[in-house]
């Protein structure tokens, strides 16, 4: 027998159940149930969770390692300002 959290509130045989419950149920009640999404497989869940931790680990090794900031360039030359002078008419 299959345990399922319910996701939704639930009437079995043995009297109203409220979200959130973990029972054992039928494989059949199991089926219909996920199937209408008003259940999860416990099954399923602690595979999640183990995916979970396992993901992590490849997770930080697709991040960029750091980088230093690029050096700041000098400033660029200033043109020499001319000692000419122009003649306005």
């Amino acid at each position: 027998m299959p345990q399922v959290r319910l996701l939704a509130p639930w009437t079995s045989a043995a009297g109203p159940q409220a979200s959130g419950a973990v029972l054992d149920v039928s494989d059949e009640e199991a089926r219909d149930l996920t199937s209408r999404g008003h259940a999860s497989l416990i099954e399923e869940e602690k595979k999640l969770e183990a995916q979970v931790a396992t993901n992590a680990v490849y997770d930080a090794r697709l991040q960029r390692p750091e980088t230093p900031p690029p050096a700041p360039e000098p400033p660029a030359e200033e043109p020499a300002a001319s000692t000419t002078t122009t003649r306005r008419r």
